[in-house]
């Protein structure tokens, strides 16, 4: 597990960390607080965005999201930089293939609204993820996951960034929290050809 954090960190061009502060949870319901910061150490491209988020279970199988999330988009490097605001709703089915098996299907649909800019289509975000849970945990290790996100832009009718993770480890990092350790390529086409970017990350889940 060490070995794993050291080498995609030796390899990652940009480095992501999420956060989930759940202040607010009943039974099928829960409310809360989406950090995120991201940083590529290439081309200087910093970001930093903040949602509160409301989730809502409709079925057993699915779950439904609405979101406002703020963006911070800068560059260290031209010093340029801009606000954006996302509205999001999501609708995502989960299936409990065993008891330690599970696939979770997220679908979002996104308007950003850049700064001194109309509001924009949209985008939509597709991601399949695959958790394995231990039957026993191996000291603060409790799960593995892979999962592929792709993301199409309504604007131009197309998919214009993919995301692999091939390789997730969750740790059990307290009481009411978890910690997701993970290594990620990230595909974007910004017009006509694929750029391919490793990312190391993390994403810190703590329930009030």
């Amino acid at each position: 597990m060490i070995t794993f954090a050291l080498t995609a960190s030796a390899q990652a061009d940009e480095w992501w960390a999420w956060s989930w502060l759940e202040f607010w949870q009943q039974p099928g319901r829960s409310a809360g607080v989406f950090l995120a910061n991201r940083e590529d150490t290439e081309d200087g491209s910093y970001t930093q965005l903040i949602s509160p988020r409301y989730k809502q279970e409709l079925l057993p199988w699915l779950d439904s999201g609405i979101g406002l999330s703020v963006l911070n988009l800068e560059n260290t490097v031209s010093n340029e930089r801009h606000w954006q605001l996302r509205p999001e709703l999501e609708l995502n089915p989960h299936l409990e293939l065993t008891s330690q098996l599970r696939i979770d299907w997220r679908n979002r649909m996104e308007w950003p609204w850049n700064e001194e800019e109309s509001l924009k289509a949209g985008r939509f975000r597709h991601r399949i993820q695959l958790g394995w849970t231990l039957p026993h945990a191996i000291g603060p290790w409790t799960r593995l996951f892979v999962s592929n996100e792709w993301l199409v832009n309504v604007d131009r009718g197309q998919c214009t960034e993919n995301r692999v993770v091939p390789l997730g480890l969750t740790f059990k990092a307290g009481k009411r929290a978890d910690l997701d350790v993970f290594y990620m390529i990230d595909s974007i086409m910004p017009k006509e050809t694929w750029i391919h970017e490793s990312v190391i990350g993390t994403y810190l889940r703590v329930r009030f």
